[in-house]
């Protein structure tokens, strides 16, 4: 796929945003995200090509990095793509209007929240858990996956040395947000089936309550927990790529 042109001014909105959000995530960010940060090695000054991100991500994990002009997509095709290793960017980007918060997964949030982890080849092993759980689900436990992804690689929080650190993609990406969760303003409660299934995702605002985790190693036995009682029958992700055209398109929520 070819990658796309972009203006002076996205590149200089790109510069502005990754010179805000650095310190932060330097200061808040887990160390796995700080670790794939580094390998990754984003381009200060412009948005950075697809030539750049997959030379960084797939000789290291494996996943390939493609773009799509739809600017949100629904979770049938998100987790298609993450059944074949491939990350969806968007090619949008915010507006100066919503620097510190956008309600839209834009291409900040999908290559700086979450490019990073994808250069660490045990990260795979977390997404990889998504895809059959959801394909063999009901539309109600679909839903349930849905939330658990919301509250976990996008706004989970991790304890490392007893600090509490960032590791969901869209606090990462997000300016206002990160610094609202490091003043402690948001509530705080263990990352838990039974907690994270009774609350809603905040799609237009920050996070009402968010959910802290151990480890990785802890939050995918609690997913598991919950995706061992999906007992639908397994599809074979094999055929994913024959579903997938007839599948994509629409502006839905994605995660």
């Amino acid at each position: 796929m070819e990658d796309i042109e972009f203006t002076r001014d996205q590149h200089r909105l790109w510069a502005t945003l990754m010179e805000k959000q650095l310190p932060q995530v330097e200061k808040w960010g887990c160390e796995d995200f700080l670790e794939g940060l580094a390998r990754i090695d984003f381009p200060r000054d412009r948005v950075p090509t697809l030539d750049h991100l997959n030379s960084k991500i797939t000789p290291q994990s494996g996943w390939k990095v493609l773009r799509t002009k739809v600017r949100y997509t629904d979770s049938t095709p998100w987790y298609q793509h993450f059944a074949r290793r491939e990350f969806i960017i968007t090619d949008y980007l915010r507006s100066w209007d919503e620097f510190e918060f956008t309600h839209e997964p834009d291409m900040f949030h999908d290559i700086f929240g979450h490019l990073p982890f994808y250069t660490l080849p045990g990260y795979g092993e977390l997404v990889d858990l998504f895809p059959p759980a959801f394909f063999r689900a009901n539309e109600e436990q679909r839903e349930n996956i849905k939330r658990l992804a919301w509250f976990s690689y996008e706004f989970g929080l991790l304890r490392e040395k007893g600090e509490l650190k960032i590791f969901g993609t869209g606090i990462l990406s997000s300016i206002g947000e990160i610094a609202h969760v490091a003043l402690g303003k948001t509530p705080v409660l263990p990352f838990t089936i039974e907690n994270v299934l009774q609350r809603d995702k905040s799609l237009y605002d920050y996070n009402d309550e968010l959910f802290v985790f151990d480890s990785v190693e802890e939050l995918k036995a609690e997913l598991k927990r919950y995706f061992d009682t999906i007992d639908g029958p397994e599809v074979d992700l094999s055929t994913i790529e024959q579903i997938k055209e007839t599948q994509m398109g629409g502006v839905v929520e994605g995660t």
